[in-house]
């Protein structure tokens, strides 16, 4: 998941998490656009008061002796609690800068009708919790899940322990903070009574081309499909020569972007920003409507951007390049997850009308960006798999919601009816014509509603246990 971006405003308090690229990264974008009354107010209309404060977090699990620490960042809001033994909803922030306890309306509204604690957990290198401010490839050695997982116990221990909150404990997360919270409960299952993951990824692999294959799908049902490949073939085309490549990155407001391959990434991310947070019909519009392909390409992907605060650099492989970092920065600790760990990288689906991406972002692509960045090479190979994924579905393994939109190209890495492994005791919620995370928002799609209201019983059941 590289990457994360947008947020919605469904009325006055509706949430969209944004992720596209391997890491989901634009999340972090996406909440920083809550600037509104939408962060300020509650779904009950009260100004919303949160205690932030800083927690001594070690810095790393693996070397229990060490009482080296860095000031993790946490948020608390305790207005629909009666007391100490109140339910707490643990709202997990992924690779983003944590914008606390208000950035899940759906989930609020539960703990208005559970009368439950809100907390939040900013995490270890995003946002105020930086161990360090330079991200040397050293500096980055402790990022990974399985510090975010340990994170979050320890965190949670100590919230029981000297704060007193000891309530039953329900893990939520969106996008990688899904992802977290559904490895949470299979960890820790002695500290959550069960996790909410939305639209989480949880197989690990490299080669994600089931996104662009997902994506290609979508502008398929139309002309659309065809006229993004002949603008990628037109655009490739141009690119021939370096007067070429200035005319179309000028073009695409891209002229920052210095490596080519990096600019092909750039204009695919733009379509699949569309398609994933239901923009696509506009962006087609906009493509199919202009005499010239890719002059219309860049006009609907730019205007894509637009709409989500973001600029064709920010969202390209140079901006991680970045070692000096401020709590606004993100992309270079999410490459890092992502070449590391995770992949999830979004290749192009072969050839042909099956794709909508130039075939030159592959593995080979990626793999020489994680060497660029980091001067490592690409470590991600899915073999983490084996301790994470396949042991989410032994039998012991319980209370998990996984909830999916119908039109989001990360499903297919989720844990969805009729794919790969299954577990009887998750339950699958699936939500038709939905996108990225739309059930952490306030509803308006019906397929969206009815899968809040079952989220809202099942939940029910486990506090009643």
């Amino acid at each position: 998941m590289r990457m994360s971006l947008l947020i919605i405003l469904s009325g006055l308090f509706a949430f969209q998490a944004f992720a596209v690229n391997e890491g989901l990264r634009f999340h972090k974008a996406s909440l920083n656009h809550q600037k509104s009354m939408a962060r300020n107010l509650r779904i009950d209309g009260s100004f919303r008061i949160m205690d932030k404060s800083l927690f001594d977090q070690k810095f790393d699990h693996s070397k229990p002796s060490s009482t080296k620490t860095f000031k993790q960042r946490y948020f608390v809001d305790s207005h629909y609690a009666q007391n100490n033994n109140s339910p707490v909803f643990y709202i997990i922030c992924g690779e983003w800068n944590c914008a606390g306890t208000g950035s899940y309306s759906s989930v609020e509204a539960m703990a208005k009708k559970f009368k439950a604690h809100l907390v939040a957990l900013e995490h270890r290198f995003y946002g105020e919790s930086l161990p360090t401010t330079k991200l040397t490839t050293a500096n980055l050695k402790t990022l990974t899940l399985e510090s975010a997982i340990e994170d979050l116990a320890t965190f949670q221990k100590f919230m029981m322990e000297e704060k007193g909150l000891q309530g039953k404990w329900i893990s939520v997360g969106g996008s990688y903070a899904g992802t977290l919270s559904a490895f949470y409960r299979l960890k820790h299952p002695e500290l959550v009574v069960g996790a909410i993951a939305s639209s989480a990824p949880v197989l690990m692999k490299p080669e994600f081309f089931e996104y662009d294959a997902h994506v290609a799908k979508v502008i398929n049902k139309s002309i659309c499909g065809d006229k993004v490949r002949e603008a990628v073939s037109l655009i490739e085309a141009k690119m021939k020569t370096p007067s070429g490549v200035a005319e179309v990155k000028k073009l695409f407001k891209a002229d920052e972007v210095k490596n080519d391959d990096d600019f092909l990434y750039v204009v695919a991310d733009m379509l699949a920003a569309a398609v994933q947070y239901g923009m696509d019909a506009n962006f087609c519009k906009i493509l199919t409507n202009s005499d010239d392909l890719v002059a219309g390409y860049a006009k609907a992907g730019v205007s894509t951007l637009n709409s989500m605060g973001s600029t064709p650099l920010e969202i390209s492989m140079q901006s991680a390049e970045k070692v000096d970092i401020t709590s606004e920065d993100y992309f270079r600790q999410w490459m890092w997850q992502s070449c590391n760990e995770f992949g999830w990288f979004q290749v192009a689906n072969g050839a042909g009308s099956e794709t909508s991406r130039s075939s030159r972002i592959d593995l080979d692509y990626h793999a020489k960006v994680c060497q660029r960045l980091y001067k490592t090479a690409m470590k991600a190979d899915g073999s983490m798999n084996n301790e994470w994924y396949y042991t989410l579905f032994n039998p012991s393994v319980s209370q998990i919601i996984f909830t999916n939109g119908g039109n989001d190209p990360w499903l297919t890495l989720s844990v969805i009816e009729g794919n790969r492994d299954t577990n009887a005791s998750f339950d699958l919620l699936m939500m038709d014509g939905a996108a990225h995370c739309n059930d952490l928002a306030t509803g308006r799609l019906t397929s969206v509603i009815a899968a809040q209201s079952k989220m809202t019983a099942i939940v029910s059941g486990w506090l009643a246990l």
